[in-house]
């Protein structure tokens, strides 16, 4: 075999520049300079055998599980590739390691000093997706399937927002995106804008200042199918609760600042999981270990602590004193 060919379960890759192998020595990856064609879930995709690019991440032009199966492939140029949903624009699609279509993504430029988000955004495409919770418009980063086909997530594109009505919480804006059960019930979400949503220890505000990022497998704000909230992040409010056994505690988010630089910090907010079962929450605030509660302990939900609250508050309250 030449040394520029591999031989794959796949078939014979010709122009390969570079092999990564696994540590067993499987292959990981391969980058190529000629053009081929891989048959998979998703269609005939060609691999990216062009020249570097300042728009084009520098990876593999494909990749592999390490039981041989495909795990990515870097297409040449976007091309409609074939989904669950129909077919779809990408520049980038990866598989489970059992060869279904795992996530597309429609673009999949490097933003750099060289090529800007707003250079990406035009050459980005609106898609529609009507859902139990939701139909919108909007450009997308990228979309995951569970294996049996069903959307597992929705990544929004940077800046996009769309509408999600739900009888937790009414209408939210949601950023980032959001991701759904196999059953196609909501489970996640990421609000653009504080939330107050109904939870078993009362109203709370559900927001996160320093959402993940990534993509919208994971999100702040969770639901159960039966649309019970059991597990939200919380960027402003102070807890005060006072258990069953007498014991007392008060939590709330901090801002931590550099020592360097006063104008950089960083938010660290409480984060709320609901146990409906066990009928017990437990809370988790700066410090880092969560306070284990009972649904029917005491708890006084204090507002903004950046705002402070109202003395029509007092009467129930007097948490200013402990």
């Amino acid at each position: 075999m030449n040394e520029d060919k591999l031989q794959t379960p796949f078939g014979v890759f010709s122009g390969v520049t570079l092999i990564e192998y696994y540590p067993d020595g499987a292959v990981k990856g391969i980058r190529l300079n000629e053009k081929n064609a891989v048959i998979t879930h998703a269609g005939e995709l060609i691999p990216y055998y062009g020249e570097d690019s300042p728009r084009r991440k520098y990876k593999s032009s494909v990749t592999f599980h390490q039981n041989g199966m495909l795990r990515s492939v870097s297409l040449e140029e976007q091309q409609e590739v074939d989904t669950p949903i129909g077919e779809l624009p990408a520049e980038l699609v990866t598989f489970y390691d059992t060869g279904e279509l795992k996530r597309v993504f429609p673009l999949d430029g490097k933003i750099s000093g060289f090529w800007s988000e707003e250079e990406e955004r035009a050459l980005n495409i609106p898609l529609s997706f009507d859902l139990d919770f939701t139909s919108f418009t909007a450009m997308i980063s990228g979309i995951c399937f569970y294996k049996s086909g069903d959307i597992r997530s929705v990544t929004l594109f940077p800046d996009e927002r769309v509408t999600i009505k739900h009888s937790a919480f009414g209408t939210a804006e949601v950023r980032q995106g959001f991701s759904l059960y196999e059953s196609g019930a909501l489970e996640s979400l990421e609000p653009a804008e504080p939330i107050k949503v109904v939870t078993p220890i009362g109203t709370l505000t559900a927001y996160d200042l320093n959402p993940n990022g990534v993509n919208a497998d994971c999100n702040s704000l969770y639901l159960d199918e039966q649309g019970r909230i059991t597990s939200l992040v919380n960027s402003g409010e102070k807890l005060f609760i006072t258990t069953k056994k007498g014991t007392s505690y008060t939590l709330t988010t901090k801002e931590i600042f550099s020592d360097v630089d006063d104008s950089a910090g960083m938010h660290i907010p409480l984060k709320l999981d609901f146990d409906y079962e066990e009928q017990s929450a437990a809370i988790t605030d700066y410090l880092g270990t969560p306070i284990q509660c009972a649904f029917d302990d005491t708890f006084i939900i204090y507002p903004d602590n950046t705002q402070g609250c109202s003395s029509s508050d007092c009467a129930s309250c007097s948490l200013c004193k402990k």
